[in-house]
């Protein structure tokens, strides 16, 4: 994505600069067998439409940008944050019709991420303990180790854990890896309850599995809103 945008003050029309906007058209015309190649010039045309208006530069502030739903989804509302040098505005990115062009507006509010909720994913869990260790631990000792799992998850920071990647299926669900530290103290919490070999095994399966949105990484959840500049709850932020 460009990290310009060209602003009219006066009708809250956006374009993101760049190469893409001198690229051709290609358009079917009545008669004709192949489609016809329509040169393009975005900027220069904008420039033009409104000549008469106030036109500044805004630059995307990094990390701001935020959606819902799946990465690839052309249709898929998206907010960012970007700076003219002296304030800070939020933009919209939407696209009303496939076939039409992504439209770029400034809204009211400034936005605002966070994080609901950290999941352990349990009951995955132990069905790859089930995969992985056949018969090694009963439903009590399953139970006992997402347990122990748990009881470390809901005592971390959302911000002290290591990200690892994005649910490709929503961009607002993230996978965190546990550290060394937090490992530990979980194997210490069962070392008690199962034998020397059994634990190295329960260490082994932990770290097998901590890629991605593997089982043993947690579920981070998050939401996204619009603050009102002039104070009060936020909003949730609607297309």
């Amino acid at each position: 994505m460009s990290r310009t945008l060209l602003r009219c003050h006066d009708c809250n029309r956006l374009l993101l600069l760049g190469a893409h906007n001198r690229a051709p058209a290609w358009r079917m015309r009545a008669g004709d067998l192949e489609p016809v190649e329509v040169p393009r010039n975005d900027e220069e045309e904008f420039r033009r439409s409104h000549a008469r208006h106030r036109l500044g530069e805004l630059s995307v502030v990094n990390g701001s940008f935020v959606s819902e739903g799946v990465w690839g989804d052309p249709m898929r509302v998206a907010y960012f944050e970007a700076t003219d040098g002296s304030g800070t505005v939020t933009v919209r990115r939407r696209r009303t019709q496939l076939d039409r062009p992504v439209i770029y507006e400034v809204v009211p509010g400034r936005l605002e991420v966070r994080t609901e909720t950290v999941e352990v994913q349990a009951r995955d869990i132990a069905r790859q303990i089930e995969a992985d260790l056949p018969g090694l631990l009963d439903a009590g000792a399953v139970a006992r180790f997402i347990g122990a799992v748990e009881e470390i998850a809901g005592g971390l920071e959302p911000e002290d854990l290591e990200e690892v990647c994005v649910d490709t299926r929503d961009t607002l669900v993230a996978y965190a890896r546990l550290d060394e530290k937090h490992v530990a103290e979980i194997l210490d919490r069962i070392r008690g309850e199962v034998p020397a070999d059994t634990l190295s095994r329960i260490h082994r399966f932990i770290l097998g599995n901590t890629e991605g949105d593997d089982v043993m990484n947690l579920v981070i959840r998050r939401a996204f809103f619009l603050r009102d500049p002039r104070g009060g709850e936020p909003f949730a932020a609607r297309t």
